[in-house]
This record gives structure tokens, C-alpha cells and sequence, in this order.
């Protein structure tokens, strides 16, 4: 039985005219705490009394609409270092998303995913079950007082130099998308955003679903956009194919936690396929095709939640109307370029 469906909605992008680790993090939680959405409609974020440890929201959001609350002290930069963000969504697993960026990693020993470096001016992604309050997240182990977590992967090269983000939340799982200047893009997902569409605890956690991470990674040292036709292929390809796993260093990974344990399963889309401008039906009609999921080994996990295969489109965040309203938004390799794409529906 598939899981509730998710309405996914977009924060009103930010613009980085510097491109630091600074404003990049002061761009993520100035849309966390957003009270609009880019279509205009309200938002309703929770909050929390105060920045920084050691502390559980005080009011948690509605809708879609995450907590979020920063980290300034870590790495004595004077700025935000981290972001970490609570759903509106509670489930027993009591899951949290992280991300961090720094311009300085004296002393760093935070965990990354799988066999990953740190570098400084990379910004990472990271998601926890089982979470209690926020510590640091320079730390080994979780950044949290308790739980399981996924290890930070890097959402391309360290550098930065992106000049856009963008932001989509649903009830249970956070996007975020780095533009370039030239228009390529990067991208880092995390939460419950898989649905095994089964109620076994051997494959989902107690509460039904997967959680876990997926990034395009910085292995080949270019920090390459996404590549543009990516579900074509089942290689990691400058490590910019989104949703397949990459053992490689710094590569692009796609890990989800085993159920009931903080062990991850290395995972991939299933298929590849060769979509274009005019994947769409006869009437003009966007298609929406499930998009499916297995371990790296080819045993079935599930499908994305309200995220499907579409028609290319020229714009990642774009967003797509009929007379009724938005639509959904769309997840591209370019801002400028007709590329394969994700629907993620509204």
C-alpha cells in the first residue's frame, strides 16, 4: 500500500552574487524560515528559541513546511556553518536533515558518507533517524544526541562559485538545488523521499518508509553539472548522475538506511530511459512515470514519492500551471537548457 502521497512546494530562490560558504548558508535558512512560497502562497514554519544546541523546536511547521535552526559557533567562522531542519511530519523514526558549508575545517572530523573527504567551500548533505537534539556537526558520529545518520555527501565541487539555489520541501523530505552561473546545476535530496510500497519491517522502517540521502557528487575534481541526458545512463558519469550510487570518493551517492538498523544500502533507479521535449501525451498533457528504485545488487526498494519521470524541460524549479493552479516544479540538469527532468507535484 503506497504511503501518503508528499505535495512538494518551492521556496523563492535566492540569488548568490559572491558565491561563498557564507551567503550560500545564509541563502538556505532565510528560505527555511520563508512565511511565503515562491507561487505566494503562506507558508508556516515552526520555531525554535533560540540558534544553535541542545534544543527541540518550540513549534514545529504545517503542510510542507520545515523547522529549521543554524549552527554558528562550529569552526569560529562568525558565520552560519550549518543548518538542520525538524518536519512537519513526526513519525516514530524522528527523522532530521542536515546540511553543512565552511570556509574552514581546523580540526574537522565530521562523518561523511561512505569513504568521502572534507574539503573546505563544499557544501554537504545529510539525513538522521532516531534523532534528539542538535550537538555539532563536527563529530564522528551523529551531529545529533541519539539516532542513526547517513554521513555527509558533498553536492559538487568544493569551490562553490554557485550563483543560485533553490529549495523544495514536502512533508517528509528536502530538495535543494545549486545553479551555475553557465546554468548546470546540482543537486542534493534527503529524508523519506523513497516508498518501498510495503509494510514488511525487512523492507521499510516501522512507520512504512526509506530514508536516507542521494547528491551528484565532485570525484572527477570538475565538480561537472548534472550530466543532461542522466537517465540514460547507469554510470557515473563526471559523477553527475543523479540517483545511482557511486562508490568512488567524493562521487555521487545514493544511500538509503536498512530498515531498522544505521547500516545503508547502496542504491540506484531502475531502467534507464531517453525522454525529450516531446514526452507528453497527444493533448499536450506532462507525464508523470513512476520513477523506481533498487539496490545497487537489483533488489527492488520501492519509488520515489510524487517524484517522476517527465518530459525534458528547460528550467530546473520551474514551475508548471493549468487553470487550476500550480501543477508541480521541475528538477533539470540546467536552468537554460532542455534536459532530462524530475516532476515533483504540488
Amino acid at each position: 500500500m503506497a504511503l501518503p502521497a508528499l505535495n512538494w512546494r518551492m521556496l523563492p530562490p535566492v540569488f548568490l552574487p559572491n558565491g561563498t560558504a557564507s551567503e550560500l548558508m545564509d541563502a538556505i535558512y532565510t528560505m527555511g524560515t520563508s512565511i511565503v512560497y515562491a507561487d505566494g502562497s503562506a507558508r508556516s514554519p515552526g520555531t525554535f528559541a533560540s540558534p544553535g544546541t541542545a534544543s527541540l523546536p518550540a513549534s514545529v511547521g504545517t503542510g510542507s513546511a520545515w523547522t529549521w535552526n543554524f549552527d554558528n559557533t562550529t569552526f569560529a567562522t562568525g558565520g552560519k556553518t550549518c543548518c538542520y531542519a525538524y518536519p512537519p511530519t513526526t513519525t516514530a523514526i524522528n527523522q532530521t536533515v542536515i546540511v553543512g558549508c565552511t570556509s574552514s575545517i581546523a580540526g574537522a572530523t565530521w562523518l561523511q558518507n561512505q569513504s568521502d573527504t572534507r574539503a573546505i567551500n563544499q557544501f554537504y548533505v545529510g539525513c538522521a533517524k532516531g534523532t534528539g537534539v542538535y550537538t555539532t556537526w563536527n563529530t564522528a558520529g551523529t551531529p545529533f544526541t541519539s539516532g542513526n545518520f547517513t554521513g555527509f555527501a558533498g553536492v559538487g565541487a568544493s569551490g562553490l562559485n554557485f550563483a543560485q539555489v533553490f529549495m523544495l520541501e514536502s512533508q517528509e523530505a528536502v530538495m535543494i538545488i545549486l545553479a551555475r552561473a553557465a546554468g548546470g546545476t546540482h543537486m542534493g535530496c534527503m529524508g523519506a523521499f523513497v516508498d518501498p510500497l510495503s509494510a514488511s519491517t525487512t523492507n521499510a522502517e516501522t512507520d512504512g518508509r526509506l530514508y536516507g540521502i542521494v547528491n551528484t557528487g565532485s570525484s572527477s575534481g570538475t565538480g561537472a553539472s548534472t550530466t543532461s541526458s542522466w537517465m540514460a545512463f547507469t554510470t557515473a558519469i563526471n559523477d553527475a548522475v543523479p540517483f545511482y550510487n557511486s562508490t568512488t570518493v567524493n562521487g555521487q551517492h545514493f544511500t538509503l538506511f536498512t530498515p531498522g538498523a544505521g547500516t545503508l544500502m547502496l542504491s540506484q533507479r531502475f531502467g534507464t530511459f531517453t525522454p525529450t521535449a516531446n514526452t507528453q501525451s497527444r493533448n499536450g498533457d506532462i507525464p508523470s512515470i513512476p520513477f523506481q528504485v533498487t539496490t545497487s545488487g537489483g533488489a527492488y526498494l520501492g519509488q520515489l514519492r510524487q517524484m517522476a519521470i517527465s518530459r525534458d524541460f528547460t528550467a530546473a524549479g520551474q514551475g508548471l500551471e493549468s487553470t487550476a493552479g500550480v501543477k508541480g516544479y521541475t528538477y533539470s540538469a540546467s536552468v537554460v537548457g532542455s534536459t532530462d527532468s524530475l516532476f515533483l507535484a504540488y
